[in-house]
């Protein structure tokens, strides 16, 4: 008798079929049935009966498979015991769009060095990220201009920077302001979007109108037209590390207009090491 005729016995009494059984279980009805057999002649005893219902348990095959589920199960438990420990922990992110394309990657790498299974989840807004922690559908995100709470930690302020054609005449000056653009060819990002969300909330307390505006839904589209000429754009610092040969970043002298960026999350050990992995 052996661990693999008792889970056969098993999956027999489950399908009421040998032949249901055997394809279940991935073997070939004629081997299943030398099994049973060879089993049933070692116990002394017929462990089923047919009927018009299928293939049912005897009296003794309903002992049998009533001790047979007692080890199987603690078989399973053992094996559970020994193997956990080469599983690996998940550990659930957020993050808005610049900053899993700019900031995550050196994280990332920290946390798959310490053997965990990263699950990382680009989205849009800060708040569906706020939400998603609340939910404890992650474990941690990454966003920006977060109120302060007991389970945000803001560790960066960056500026923004107007993108522009690095051949075109508008690249040459050495800094600019947002007044200055409102009669430029703005693109920007659709909203919902945090970095738009911060400039509209700027342009509107500084009281300044840009006249011409297009809205992308894609930052590579974006960034293709404007290295085709059509406008220039507005980005914040991380996002300009790679930018394409052709553009040029233009800084910002509106001081104020800045955004913050936030570690959310309810693990101290987790705010510790990305803590370790950005300095």
């Amino acid at each position: 008798m052996n661990l693999q005729q008792m889970n056969y016995v098993k999956v027999i009494a489950e399908t009421k079929s040998i032949n249901k059984a055997s394809k279940s279980l991935h073997i070939s009805q004629p081997a299943l049935t030398k099994q049973l057999k060879l089993l049933e002649k070692e116990l002394g005893t017929t462990l089923f009966k047919r009927s018009k219902s299928g293939v049912l348990l005897t009296s003794d095959g309903d002992i049998f498979l009533r001790e047979a589920e007692i080890i199987l199960d603690h078989v399973t438990r053992l094996k559970q015991r020994f193997t956990k420990k080469d599983v690996k922990k998940t550990i659930k992110i957020a993050a808005l769009p610049s900053i899993a394309n700019n900031l995550l990657p050196e994280i990332i790498q920290k946390f798959n060095s310490l053997e965990y299974k990263v699950v990382l989840h680009v989205v849009g807004t800060s708040q569906e990220i706020e939400n998603l922690l609340l939910a404890k559908e992650i474990d941690v995100g990454f966003g920006q201009d977060v109120k302060e709470k007991d389970y945000v930690y803001t560790f960066l302020n960056e500026p923004y920077f107007v993108i522009a054609l690095a051949s075109s005449e508008f690249s040459k000056v050495p800094s600019i302001s947002l007044a200055q653009l409102t009669e430029q060819n703005l693109i920007l990002p659709t909203s919902p979007c945090d970095i738009r969300n911060s400039l509209d909330q700027y342009l509107r307390q500084e009281d300044i109108v840009l006249n011409n505006t297009m809205e992308i839904g894609e930052n590579d589209v974006i960034l293709k037209l404007v290295k085709n000429g059509v406008g220039v754009t507005i980005l914040p610092e991380m996002s300009i590390r790679r930018l394409e040969q052709g553009l040029k970043a233009i800084p910002l002298i509106d001081n104020e207009f800045s955004r913050k960026i936030s570690l959310l999350t309810y693990s101290t050990n987790i705010f510790t090491l990305v803590n370790e992995s950005l300095r």
